[in-house]
């Protein structure tokens, strides 16, 4: 099954990656999407400071640091694609370019830079994300948060909160975490 995508056609609200990737899912599901083609990748590390590239948040050129950043991996029909709503790149870019063009040589940077990839199910991610929106507070007004109720599991389900997520010490099931090298190498194996 190929899918069109069309950033605008998406829920988009700025600073709020993790939202905006788990209603792109959502939506990609609704559409006809098998949660098999999606996967969730979720960059961080320990200090919560990774530098990437080509992000709309930093000036043309030069280079952006995010606590964590979220986009959405969808493979399927031999396309292999990352949709990332924050980037110059394209909303939809082929991952292996994504990954030249975002992130700078892992090797040459600090480690205090350096991205973690944290790969989730997509499904898992729809049926136990949670974030209280806490750690926004001091980083945007809350009259530029989303619009809409606080995603949360349905009752009686569990749920991981998004410090969780960016939290790489911490196992979770179904979850694996690989540095960018790592993981780029895993892929070319595929």
């Amino acid at each position: 099954m190929h899918l069109y995508f069309n950033r605008s056609d998406y829920r988009y609200t700025p600073n709020f990656c993790e939202e905006n990737i788990w209603w792109l899912a959502h939506a990609l599901k609704e559409q006809g999407a098998t949660l098999d083609t999606l996967e969730v990748l979720f960059f961080t590390n320990t200090q919560r400071n990774i530098l990437m590239l080509n992000q709309n948040s930093a000036p043309v050129g030069q280079p952006t640091t995010w606590d964590y950043h979220v986009v959405l991996r969808y493979k399927n029909d031999g396309q292999d694609l990352i949709l990332d709503f924050d980037t110059r790149l394209g909303f939809v870019t082929p991952l292996l370019s994504y990954f030249r063009l975002s992130f700078p040589s892992q090797k040459e940077l600090p480690e205090t830079y350096r991205a973690y990839i944290r790969c989730i199910p997509t499904a898992d991610y729809l049926t136990y994300f949670y974030s209280d929106r806490k750690h926004m507070t001091d980083k945007v007004p809350e009259s530029e948060y989303p619009d809409y109720p606080i995603i949360q599991p349905g009752a009686g389900e569990d749920h991981i909160k998004l410090s969780t997520y960016w939290d790489i010490n911490q196992a979770l099931t179904h979850t694996k975490i690989y540095s960018v090298d790592q993981f780029l190498s895993d892929r070319l194996r595929d």
